[in-house]
């Protein structure tokens, strides 16, 4: 009867053992891990770009305004960090200047019709893929 007794209350026991250990792995996983919070920061909300401009004879000056996204000057060529970054400028396609702040003057455009790209780009220049063209024309 006594070995009956005690193999009952070793079962009970691993049972309560295993509910604990169980209450314990259950919790644990429900709590937000080191991985689960730096994932969370690849869900930020995307860079946006509203760039407004203003031509003075052959001069553009362009204000650039962006929303989750700051210019990083000592970090490019680095590692990647969501929402940071620069701007690449485009003349015709053809990449002419790197951009680290909200406002930047393209000096001395050749007279003619003309696209401007600006592109937000990441620290190791990949594209964001959020851009805006702009049209102008510099009269002779």
């Amino acid at each position: 009867m006594k070995a009956r007794r005690f193999v009952y209350r070793l079962l009970l026991l691993i049972g309560i053992a295993a509910c604990v250990e169980w209450f314990v792995y259950a919790n644990n996983e429900a709590a937000p891990t080191e991985a689960a919070v730096e994932a969370g920061h690849s869900h930020q909300q995307a860079p946006t770009l509203s760039v407004t401009h203003t031509l003075n004879q052959d001069d553009l000056e362009l204000k650039i305004a962006v929303t989750n996204f700051s210019f990083s000057l000592e970090n490019m060529g680095k590692d990647n960090r969501q929402g940071e970054g620069h701007v690449h400028l485009y003349l015709d396609g053809k990449k002419v200047a790197k951009v680290f702040e909200p406002t930047y003057v393209m000096k001395d455009i050749p007279s003619g019709k003309h696209e401007v790209m600006v592109e937000l780009a990441n620290n190791n220049h990949e594209s964001y893929g959020v851009s805006q063209r702009i049209p102008i024309e510099v009269k002779p």
